[in-house]
C-alpha cells in the first residue's frame, strides 16, 4: 500500500467535471431513449430527438476527456482527439436544432406567416455546418491540441452564434408564455426561458468577456458553462416526472438509480477521502475511521431517509394521498363495469363526491366526435397538443370552468369538463384532475376495448345461432317440399275429373291453395337457410319491380288491392342486386299485401340520393305496425298472425346487409295508419 503522503486526491474541480459529464450523459441518452421510444422518428419530434442526442454526445466526449485527465496516463493522445472530434461536433449540432424545435412549436401558434417561412428559418439555422467537415479535419490534424485553441479563428463566432440562438429561443419561449393556455404550460415556457437567458448570458460572461481567465472563479466558471445544458433538461425531467409532460414516464427506478450514484459517489468523494485525509493528518488507522463513519451514516440512515421522503413528497407528491384512492376506485371500475356509459357514470359521481364539485362531466366516444364546440374543441386540442383547456372563449362556449382533454397514444380519446362554482375548483383539485386524466383516460380506453371484445363475441354468437337455425330450416324444407308437390300433383289431377270435380272442386281447390301456401313457407325457408341470394341477370329496377308485381297480382287482385308504382330513378341492377332486390321486394310486397284491407293501395317508389344512392320504399296503407313491437319485427320467427313463419322481414335484413345497405322501418306514416320500408344502398352501374 502507498504511503499516505503520496496519495494524490482528486480535486473538487475534478470530481464536478467527472460526475457532472457523466450524469449529463446518462440522464440526455435516458430522455431520448423515452422520446424514442414513446414517439419513433415522427416529424414533429424528430427536432426534439436530434437536440437530445446533439447534448448527449457532448457531454459523452467531454465526459471522455475527464476519464482520460484524471486517470493520467502517458500517451493515447488518440483518445483525446476523438473525445474532443464528438464532443465538438455535437456542440455544433446543438444550436440548430434547438432553434428548429422552437420554431416547430412555433409554427403550431402561429398561423400568421406561411409554414414555408418557418421552414427557411430552420434551414438557415443549419447553414453554419458546412464548415463542420473542415472544423473536424482540423480536430484530427497533427500536433494535438484542445478544440478551443485548434480552431480560435471560429471561436468568437461560434460563441455569438450560440449566444444569438440562446436569447431568439428565450424569446420565442416568451412569445409563447403568452399564447398557451394551460397554467402549467405557461409556468414551464416561463422557466424555459428564464433558463436559455441565463445559458445564454453565462457563454458570453465566460468567452466574450474573457471571465474563464479570472483565475480559479473563472475556471470554475467555465466548468458550469459546460455544464449549463443539465439546467434545462432537469426541468425537462422534473416535468415529465411530476406531470407526465410530452407523455412520457420516468420510472423510479431511474430515481432511485440515480440516488444509488449520488450515495456511491458521497462514498467514495466524502467518506473514504476525509477518512484517508484524517489519517494521513492524525496519524490514525484509515480503514477503522472508514468503518467507523460508515457506522455514523447507518445510523443517520433512518431520520435521512424520513426527511428525504418528506422533501420528496413535498416536490413531487403532494396530492398522492388526495388522488391515490380515486386512482385504484377508477381502474377497478374499469375491469367491473366494462361498459364505456356505466364507467363514465360511476367516474364523474365519484370525482364530484370525493372532490366536492358541482358538476362534473366526462365525455367520450361518439360524444366528441361530429360538429359542436366539444368536437372543435378536441381538434384544436390535438393540433396544439393541449392537455387543459383554459382559453377563456373556449370555455364559455363549453360553460366550463375547466376542461382536461383525456389523451391516449396520442389521440385525444374524451374530455373531462367541471362546471359550477369557482369557489369549488382551487388550485389543489385542479392539480388532482390533471394527473386523474391520464388514469381515466387509460380506463376509457380498457373499457372501449371490453366493449369490442363483447360486441364480436355477440355477433359470433348469433352467426352461430342463425347458422344453426338456416341449417335447420333448410332441413325441415327439404323433407317438406317433396311431399308438398306429389299433394299438389295428385289435386290437379283429381281437379281435372269433372265427376270429382263437380262433388269435391270447393275442396280440391282449399287443398291447392294451402299448398301453396306452404309452397311459399317452404321457399322462405330454403331463402332464410341461404347465406345470400342467388345471383340472377342483371335487369333494370323496373324489369325486377315489374316481375314482383305479376307475381302478386293473383293475390291483389283477389283482395281489389292497387299497386302505384313511381319508380323516379331506374337503375341497371349487376346480377347479385337483382337477385337481393327481388328477394327483399317479394317480401314486403307479400307482408304489405297481407297488412292492408280489401280495397287498400300498395306503393312502390325509387328515387336517386347524391348520384349514386338508391332509395327504393314500399308503402301501404293498413292499420300500421305498432310502436312496442316495432323493434322485433326484424327477428327471426317473430310474427303477428297465426299462420305467419316471421322469416320475412328477416331475410330482408340481410339481403339489405348482402347490398352493404340499410332498411329502415316507418310507422304510422300518416293519419295514423300505413307502413313504410325505405331500403338504400349503393349501386355499382
Amino acid at each position: 500500500m502507498a504511503p499516505l503522503n503520496t496519495i494524490n486526491f482528486l480535486s473538487l474541480f475534478d470530481i464536478l467535471k467527472l460526475v457532472g459529464f457523466a450524469m449529463g450523459t446518462a440522464l440526455h441518452f435516458y430522455l431520448c431513449w423515452m422520446l424514442y421510444s414513446r414517439f419513433g422518428l415522427k416529424r414533429s419530434e424528430r427536432s426534439l430527438l436530434g437536440l437530445g442526442l446533439s447534448i448527449s454526445f457532448w457531454h459523452l466526449g467531454n465526459f471522455a476527456a475527464a476519464i482520460y485527465q484524471v486517470i493520467d496516463v502517458s500517451g493515447g493522445i488518440w483518445w483525446l482527439k476523438i473525445s474532443g472530434l464528438v464532443a465538438y461536433v455535437a456542440l455544433a449540432f446543438l444550436p440548430p436544432t434547438l432553434a428548429h424545435s422552437h420554431f416547430k412549436v412555433l409554427g403550431w401558434f402561429e398561423h400568421r406567416y406561411p409554414r414555408g417561412l418557418f421552414r427557411l428559418l430552420i434551414i438557415l439555422g443549419y447553414v453554419p455546418l458546412v464548415i463542420l467537415p473542415w472544423a473536424a479535419a482540423e480536430m484530427l490534424r497533427e500536433p494535438y491540441q484542445p478544440p478551443i485553441e485548434k480552431l480560435s479563428v471560429l471561436f468568437v463566432p461560434f460563441i455569438l452564434w450560440i449566444v444569438f440562438i440562446f436569447l431568439e429561443c428565450a424569446m420565442i419561449d416568451l412569445w409563447l408564455s403568452g399564447k398557451v393556455v394551460a397554467a402549467l404550460e405557461k409556468r414551464f415556457v416561463k422557466v424555459f426561458a428564464a433558463t436559455l437567458t441565463g445559458i445564454g448570458a453565462l457563454f458570453a460572461l465566460t468567452y466574450l468577456v474573457g471571465a474563464r481567465d479570472w483565475g480559479l472563479f473563472g475556471k470554475y466558471l467555465e466548468l458550469f458553462c459546460l455544464l449549463s445544458s443539465i439546467a434545462p433538461t432537469t426541468i425537462v425531467a422534473y416535468y415529465i416526472y411530476r406531470y407526465r409532460y410530452l407523455e412520457l414516464v420516468i420510472r423510479q427506478s431511474f430515481v432511485y438509480a440515480a440516488l444509488a450514484t449520488m450515495i456511491m459517489i458521497v462514498y467514495i468523494f466524502g467518506i473514504r477521502r476525509l477518512s484517508l485525509l484524517l489519517a494521513q493528518r492524525y496519524g490514525l488507522r484509515a480503514e477503522a475511521l472508514e468503518a467507523l463513519m460508515i457506522m455514523v451514516l447507518i445510523f443517520l440512515s433512518g431520520p435521512l431517509r424520513r426527511v428525504t421522503e418528506n422533501y420528496m413528497h413535498r416536490l413531487f407528491a403532494r396530492e398522492v394521498g388526495l388522488y391515490r384512492e380515486l386512482v385504484a376506485q377508477v381502474g377497478e371500475a374499469a375491469s367491473s363495469y366494462g361498459e364505456l356509459a356505466r364507467f363514465v357514470g360511476f367516474a364523474e359521481n365519484r370525482l364530484k363526491a370525493a372532490l366536492e364539485l358541482e358538476d362534473l362531466s366526462i365525455l367520450a366516444g361518439d360524444s366528441i366526435k361530429g360538429s359542436g364546440a366539444v368536437a372543435e374543441v378536441c381538434r384544436i386540442a390535438e393540433d396544439r397538443r393541449l392537455s387543459e383547456v383554459e382559453d377563456g372563449a373556449m370555455l364559455s362556449e363549453l360553460n366550463a370552468l375547466a376542461c382536461y382533454l383525456l389523451w391516449r397514444e396520442g389521440r385525444v380519446v374524451g374530455m373531462m369538463i367541471v362546471r359550477g362554482s369557482t369557489l369549488s375548483l382551487d388550485a389543489e383539485k385542479r392539480e388532482v384532475l390533471a394527473v386523474l386524466a391520464g388514469h381515466i383516460a387509460v380506463a376509457i380506453e380498457r373499457c372501449r376495448l371490453l366493449e369490442e371484445n363483447v360486441k364480436l363475441e355477440r355477433e359470433l354468437g348469433e352467426r352461430e345461432r342463425m347458422a344453426a337455425l338456416g341449417q335447420m330450416a333448410a332441413t325441415v324444407a327439404h323433407e317438406v317440399k317433396n311431399p308438398l308437390s306429389a299433394i299438389k300433383s295428385i289435386t290437379q289431377v283429381m281437379r281435372e275429373d269433372q265427376y270429382l270435380s263437380a262433388d269435391y272442386g270447393r275442396d280440391l281447390d282449399l287443398i291447392t291453395g294451402e299448398v301453396d301456401r306452404l309452397n311459399r313457407t317452404v321457399s322462405q325457408l330454403l331463402s332464410f337457410s341461404r347465406p345470400s341470394a342467388l345471383p340472377g341477370a342483371t335487369s333494370s329496377l323496373k324489369e325486377t319491380v315489374d316481375n314482383v308485381v305479376a307475381l302478386n297480382r293473383a293475390l291483389a287482385d283477389e283482395h281489389v288491392i292497387r299497386f302505384n308504382v313511381d319508380l323516379k330513378a331506374d337503375p341497371v341492377l349487376d346480377g347479385a342486386q337483382t337477385a337481393a332486390v327481388r328477394e327483399i321486394l317479394m317480401n314486403l310486397v307479400t307482408n304489405a299485401a297481407q297488412a292492408v284491407a280489401d280495397h287498400g293501395q300498395i306503393s312502390i317508389e325509387s328515387t336517386i340520393e347524391g348520384g349514386k344512392t338508391l332509395n327504393l320504399s314500399v308503402a301501404d296503407d293498413g292499420v300500421g305496425i305498432p310502436q312496442s313491437l316495432q323493434e322485433r319485427v326484424f327477428e327471426p320467427f317473430f310474427t303477428t298472425r297465426q299462420r305467419g313463419t316471421g322469416l320475412g322481414l328477416q331475410i330482408v335484413l340481410r339481403r339489405a346487409m348482402d347490398l352493404g345497405g340499410a332498411i329502415d322501418l316507418i310507422s304510422p306514416v300518416a293519419g295514423g295508419r300505413g307502413t313504410r320500408f325505405e331500403l338504400k344502398f349503393e349501386i355499382t352501374k
